[in-house]
């Protein structure tokens, strides 16, 4: 993948498009820019009071742009249960400082008794949690829906581009409107995906959901070889990260279409750097 592009060259055009978006949010103190008030997860986000608990590595998707290494669902991993019982250590160490906890995978619905097990031992330890869990939706049936929103999960996020936007998934995304006090949709912003996205955001007003969450492609070693454009460089050394050059550019063309269609839900450019309003 080339990188013909600057840094400084994307962040102008950024801002550039902000500026032309009215009323705005930017959020302090780890900035993201929104067109309205975020959901609770994000708020304890921008406040940097959460921890990321990665429940497996296995996934039932096989996204092109996933920028994870996961495996299938029928490949164990030896390691797995090494890894939650080092998070859930990790957990009890800063406790006292999280207001949150990020459950993501891999594909959490394919661990349903392990996130039972964790999530049960974390809101022991301090009931006053606030749970959010990502999915591909493809196991998000009512079932697998009522049994995290029983372990006291609040919060759920739907990542449709995994499925490119599928029906199905859609669906699913409706039942759980009825169970979880947020829904929210977050994707990558990935442009070959822009109709597959753009077409969908009429059902997503309709289905009622309270954010959608757009954030800029990361480009690691897992995803290099699969995706389509150029690249640019972030950091130096040892903070040194790729993204997908238009990725934010198309975050900033949604939110533009959402706000002329007058859309109900948020729409957060969740990958916002530390630029805008001071």
């Amino acid at each position: 993948m080339d990188l013909h592009h600057k840094q400084s060259a994307v962040l102008e055009e950024i801002k550039r498009l902000q500026s032309q978006l009215p009323g705005l949010c930017f959020h302090k103190p780890h900035q993201a820019v929104s067109t309205g008030p975020l959901i609770a997860g994000c708020e304890i986000c921008v406040r940097k009071g959460y921890m990321s608990f990665q429940i497996g590595f296995a996934c039932n998707a096989s996204c092109r742009f996933c920028f994870l290494e996961t495996r299938a669902p029928d490949s164990p991993d030896e390691d797995e249960p090494y890894h939650r019982k080092a998070l859930l250590k990790r957990f009890h160490r800063h406790k006292a400082e999280l207001e949150g906890v990020a459950l993501t995978g891999g594909e959490p619905l394919l661990y349903l008794p392990e996130l039972e097990a964790c999530v049960s031992e974390m809101s022991a330890a301090k009931p006053t949690l606030h749970f959010w869990l990502y999915t591909n939706g493809i196991l998000a049936d009512k079932e697998h829906l009522q049994a995290v929103r029983d372990l006291g999960v609040r919060e759920i996020r739907f990542n449709l581009a995994a499925t490119d936007y599928s029906n199905r998934v859609l669906k699913n995304l409706t039942q759980a409107r009825d169970l979880f006090e947020y829904v929210a949709v977050e994707v990558p912003t990935y442009p070959k995906q822009k109709d597959a996205l753009m077409s969908c955001l009429p059902e997503l007003d309709g289905i009622g959901i309270n954010q959608l969450n757009l954030q800029e492609l990361w480009i690691t070693d897992a995803n290099v070889q699969h995706l389509d454009g150029e690249a640019y460089q972030t950091g130096v050394f040892l903070t040194k990260k790729f993204f997908l050059c238009g990725s934010r550019r198309m975050t900033y063309e949604i939110m533009e279409h959402c706000i002329a269609e007058g859309y109900s839900f948020t729409v957060n450019d969740c990958t916002a750097s530390q630029f805008g309003k001071g």
